[in-house]
């Protein structure tokens, strides 16, 4: 029964969305049912399951979007995690779960991390991580001591495609074919961008965030500095104002047993709403669409 229902989870996930189901509609439907798988596997199998974890290895980035979901431009002193830190976080994770089906690292822009090949390394190496993705701008070409790594068959690079801003995107995917690496291009047509909103508080009662949250329906987890949050926003957010809520995330910096942990992230699967929702559109009527990587006064950040 159990890779039944991670084929199903697979299968309405990444395959959803080539049948012409919209990626916010796909998400919202399939997220009770993922919620409730995890519950199964969990309770009566033992097996603690996450779909989709990102790992985002900097703060830099040489683009500013206007509504980047992960805020890049908002940090004024923006910085790169230590990879001392990443690669114990990431063990910890890893001994901690049964399975990630997607594990993704990113940034910012991940490429301009300059240690990028161990934390890479670290997850290619674990049986149970299934699919290791590195999503990127498409403008910084991989470095060639990383080529090698990258070849991996278990690796994916991901190439969001912003037209003009991403200027490396042809060298980077023609590198990627001769050296047969696993690479694809993802244009706004297969993944529109939506406004979020910013930061201040919407005031909402307890109904309407778990209306709120159920139309979301976010199946990806974000380690962000020792944390395992529910949503990247929640876990960029906190950096920037959104109140930093200890129930609401599971912290590997601190020394707790195995099965406490497991614990905690099974109960943050399970959440009915966060404290973060609150500071946010997604999920909402007011979270429509925008133009794609729109920049702050038109300027790109660094090189």
């Amino acid at each position: 029964m159990k890779e039944r229902l991670l084929k199903v989870i697979y299968y309405f996930a990444e395959k959803g969305k080539h049948i012409g189901v919209k990626r916010e509609v796909l998400r919202a439907r399939l997220f009770p049912f993922y919620r409730f798988a995890c519950m199964i596997l969990y309770k009566f199998g033992r097996y603690l399951y996450l779909y989709h974890v990102e790992l985002p290895v900097t703060q830099r980035c040489n683009l500013r979007c206007k509504n980047c979901v992960f805020m890049m431009p908002y940090f004024e002193k923006p910085r790169d995690f230590q990879t001392e830190d990443l690669l114990k976080y990431e063990r910890k994770l890893f001994e901690t779960i049964d399975a990630i089906q997607i594990f993704r690292i990113l940034g910012g822009e991940p490429f301009l991390y300059p240690n990028l090949k161990p934390v890479i390394e670290e997850a290619l190496n674990n049986d149970k991580i299934k699919t290791v993705e590195i999503v990127t701008n498409g403008t910084i070409v991989p470095p060639k001591d990383l080529l090698n790594t990258l070849k991996n068959p278990k690796l994916k690079i991901q190439i969001s495609d912003y037209g003009e801003l991403s200027r490396k995107r042809d060298e980077i995917k023609a590198l990627c074919d001769q050296e047969e690496i696993n690479c694809v291009i993802r244009g706004s047509d297969e993944k529109n961008w939506f406004d979020p909103g910013d930061l201040h508080f919407r005031g909402r009662n307890k109904q309407e965030l778990k209306k709120q949250f159920a139309n979301c329906g976010e199946i990806c987890r974000n380690l962000h500095d020792g944390r395992l949050y529910f949503c990247p926003r929640a876990a960029f957010g906190t950096k920037l104002g959104i109140p930093d809520v200890e129930s609401e995330y599971v912290d590997f910096t601190k020394d707790k047993e195995r099965d406490q942990i497991r614990k905690e992230i099974y109960e943050l699967n399970q959440k009915r709403y966060l404290v973060a929702c609150n500071y946010c559109n997604e999920g909402t009527d007011e979270y429509v669409p925008i133009p794609v990587a729109e920049q702050l006064k038109n300027e790109n950040k660094g090189n």
